[in-house]
């Protein structure tokens, strides 16, 4: 190789290492263009029924902001990489998301034109997985600049939208409390917003002191209340003892926790081991499932696209 050469090849590794050789590589070069769009963030699902449920938030979407391009994010990598490798279970046939995180959907789309977004979170809790995704969109920012960003707050973000929340889901649940005590099953996190899970039940049990909220983790804001030890020790206290009990998801969706964790049939034998459902029958309860997400419920989603409207 002769001294021209390897002087070139040496230049054009320096320049990478400060701005890329090839402007063609270089995504900051990008001449923004002027559409707007919306993205959808969740944290996504490999099971087919939730797709379903994104179908019907989809549709919410595109109602109330007509004519705007929809597009999803998910923010967990397992998912992705399972969707990915077409490891989902079932048939995930029509499906609306296009397996793309949050910054891959938001690079996809300003290479295609866009420049001014509207994000919505679709996460219950504004905890750890929307600080994340504050994070991810500052990034973007910084990335491109001149973009324009707005996001909306995830669903249990203030006072006014739990009142709301708890005001709706108790409604649903009008039928089922009549026959006894009904569970709702959040997530759960050790992130301060964990603490919005316990001021839903607040409300909720204003309405009806029967209704629950508990979390998968059970190590959050408060566990001795929200885990379902915490919570099989409330319905202990109850007068009359209550001999059904209805079980049903606090999430957007009712995908791997619903199944596994609340309703499934683990043949575990330590008690910590085993779902929500087992822990119930294991007491002596008849257990009533409900396998609908929030985002089954159309007065839910309008708050999601509410949050939109007032995205900062």
């Amino acid at each position: 190789m002769n001294l021209i050469k390897r002087s070139a090849i040496a230049l054009c590794a320096l320049a990478m290492v400060f701005a890329g050789c090839s402007d063609d590589n270089d995504d900051n070069q990008i001449t923004l263009g002027n559409k707007e769009g919306i993205l959808l963030v969740t944290f996504g699902s490999s099971f087919p029924e939730p797709q379903k449920t994104f179908e019907k938030i989809d549709q919410a979407a595109k109602k109330q902001f007509s004519g705007k391009t929809i597009k999803w994010g998910f923010t967990s990598d397992i998912i992705i990489n399972k969707l990915r490798k077409g490891n989902g279970e079932g048939s995930l046939k029509g499906k609306i998301i296009d397996n793309d995180t949050p910054q891959e959907a938001l690079e996809i789309m300003v290479k295609d034109g866009y420049s001014k977004f509207e994000v919505q979170s679709l996460h219950v809790i504004p905890g750890e997985e929307f600080d994340e995704l504050e994070e991810a969109i500052k990034a973007f920012k910084e990335k491109y600049e001149g973009v324009k960003v707005k996001v909306g707050r995830p669903l249990l973000d203030s006072d006014a939208d739990i009142k709301a929340v708890a005001k709706i889901i108790a409604a649903k649940f009008a039928a089922e409390i009549k026959d006894g005590p009904v569970l709702f099953m959040g997530h759960g996190t050790p992130h301060k917003a964990d603490a919005q899970y316990l001021k839903l039940q607040n409300e909720l049990q204003k309405i009806n002191t029967k209704f629950f909220v508990g979390t998968v983790e059970g190590i959050g804001f408060d566990a001795n209340k929200t885990s379902i030890d915490g919570i099989l020790a409330e319905l202990d206290q109850l007068s009359p003892k209550a001999t059904k009990v209805t079980i049903t998801p606090l999430m957007s969706i009712a995908g791997d926790h619903a199944n596994n964790d609340m309703n499934g049939n683990t043949g575990e034998a330590k008690p910590e081991d085993q779902s929500w459902k087992e822990r119930l029958e294991a007491k002596g309860y008849t257990v009533n499932t409900v396998m609908k997400g929030l985002g089954d419920y159309d007065e839910i989603n309008n708050i999601w696209m509410n949050h939109l409207e007032d995205a900062e």
